[in-house]
């Protein structure tokens, strides 16, 4: 088969963006793929490096148009970085002979395990453990977590790249292999109940598309009250939206606080807030719970944060060619796990982009968290892109963990998330409502909250390299 052109492998890269959130045609990525791996057989690393890094060019110039609402040139500039972190794995995929059936899969897992770590951090959004959400597929997460979804997504390629040859052993191989890690992931280990309890989030309401450094911070906290007071409420747990509070530090001794104190006594119920603690140039985003009546019970202040968003890497350099006026103050890491004290007990919080990061949400699960919160905000954008795709990212973090999940937004997708993934209730963008529902408080590991990403990363890194060493050495004795 003639090779495609490197503008037709960007075009392949755009169309398998498709299968993301929002757009839900999650088999584009295995097929896409497939295709791909058809069509690009090079005996030469240096070209099979070009062809997979136009590939995911045209993959990441679509999956992060979302990234314009924030900045044109991080997307100009994260585009390539993104998409040759994801090529060089591939670059080791061998050309012919078993060990690519076992590469493709293993090169996939180590090129989003890079995402996830690097640069800055990592930058998980727009991965494509995000597509498969709704299928069956999704339960192997509760097994090897998000990047065995990948690898999945992965074995699924390779059987489309053998239908596509006639080598019909590989494709019912490839089959039979996920088959197998769907049965696995029935089995496998899950959470337990210890209690159902009413809980809630706090949807305030408003435009898409504004930033906190142009837009009143009253009215956020003020639209969050209004939407308690517009209908009775009746719940244990209360969860606000990122950013629902702004004050000078420390946010203990401040108004807002007092006021959700009361409000926690006149519901009695524990509520978890997220303030943005300013401090001079700096500042915290913070979460804390309040018992009804006794007042703050326990605080988290972010740990991974955003670039670009909360804080400009290299910014004495950055400043000299681009406005940061948007982001006029540096926000200040936290550290520890993700985990609020109680009155109902350990509460799980990430916020907002902290989501996206499997290793964050165990940390509280592996602390003794019991339900998950996630505060986040989404008003920055002007498109369902960021909300779909964290709440995808929610929806995984719920199967992860077995653990229910309480995502509060300012503008986005508020939901209330069950151990399986199901969304069971949910807000439209821009509504200002409050859900409430029962949910369950759970304890208990799956195996992917007890082992962590690390040994499917380590497995797919050491696959990959013998796979890369068996062809190197098969190219010497030829």
């Amino acid at each position: 088969m003639r090779l495609l052109a490197p503008f037709g492998r960007f075009l392949l890269g755009a169309v398998i963006a498709l299968s993301l959130p929002p757009y839900g045609m999650w088999a584009l990525a295995p097929i896409g793929l497939g295709i791909f791996l058809r069509t690009a057989r090079s005996s030469s690393r240096k070209r099979r490096l070009f062809d997979a890094w136009s590939l995911w060019m045209g993959y990441y110039a679509a999956a992060l148009t979302w990234m314009i609402d924030l900045t044109v040139p991080g997307w100009v500039i994260a585009t390539p970085i993104q998409a040759l972190i994801m090529a060089l794995p591939m670059a080791f995929i061998p050309a012919n002979g078993i060990g690519r059936s076992i590469s493709v899969p293993s090169a996939l897992v180590v090129g989003e395990a890079l995402r996830w770590v690097v640069p800055f951090g990592g930058v998980p959004m727009s991965n494509l453990a995000l597509g498969p959400i709704d299928t069956y597929l999704v339960d192997v997460v509760r097994v090897g977590g998000a990047l065995l979804l990948v690898g999945s997504i992965g074995i699924v390629a390779v059987g489309v790249e053998a239908a596509l040859s006639a080598q019909m052993r590989t494709t019912l191989g490839s089959l039979a292999a996920i088959v197998l890690l769907v049965a696995v992931a029935q089995v496998s280990p899950t959470g337990r109940i210890d209690g159902v309890i009413n809980a809630s989030v706090v949807q305030a309401g408003g435009a898409l598309g504004t930033r906190a450094a142009t837009s009143n911070q009253l009215a956020v906290f003020d639209r969050h009250l209004e939407a308690i007071a517009r209908q009775p409420v009746d719940t244990d747990l209360m969860v606000w939206s990122e950013s629902s509070v702004t004050t000078d530090a420390p946010l203990e001794t401040s108004d807002e606080l007092a006021i959700i104190t009361q409000l926690a006594t006149d519901l009695d119920a524990v509520i978890v807030a997220n303030f943005s603690e300013t401090d001079g140039d700096y500042f915290r985003n913070a979460s804390v719970s309040v018992n009804p009546d006794s007042g703050i019970a326990g605080r988290y202040d972010k740990v991974h944060l955003v670039p670009f968003g909360e804080y400009i890497p290299l910014r004495s350099f950055v400043e000299n060619f681009a406005d940061l006026s948007l982001i006029p103050r540096e926000a200040l890491a936290g550290n520890g796990p993700g985990l609020l004290e109680s009155g109902l007990g350990p509460i799980g919080n990430a916020i907002s982009f902290e989501v996206y990061f499997p290793e964050r949400v165990r940390s509280g699960i592996k602390a003794g968290a019991r339900i998950l919160t996630n505060p986040t905000l989404a008003s920055s954008y002007t498109t369902s892109l960021v909300p779909e795709q964290s709440l995808a990212s929610a929806r995984l973090r719920a199967i992860e963990t077995d653990r229910w999940v309480l995502q509060a937004s300012t503008t986005g997708y508020s939901a209330i998330v069950s151990p399986s993934g199901d969304v069971v209730l949910k807000s439209d963008l821009r509504e200002q409502t409050v859900l409430t529902t029962s949910v369950e408080l759970r304890s208990g590991n799956t195996w992917a909250t007890e082992l962590g990403k690390f040994p499917i990363s380590l497995i797919a890194m050491l696959l990959l390299a013998g796979t890369a060493l068996f062809e190197f050495r098969r190219r010497l004795s030829g």
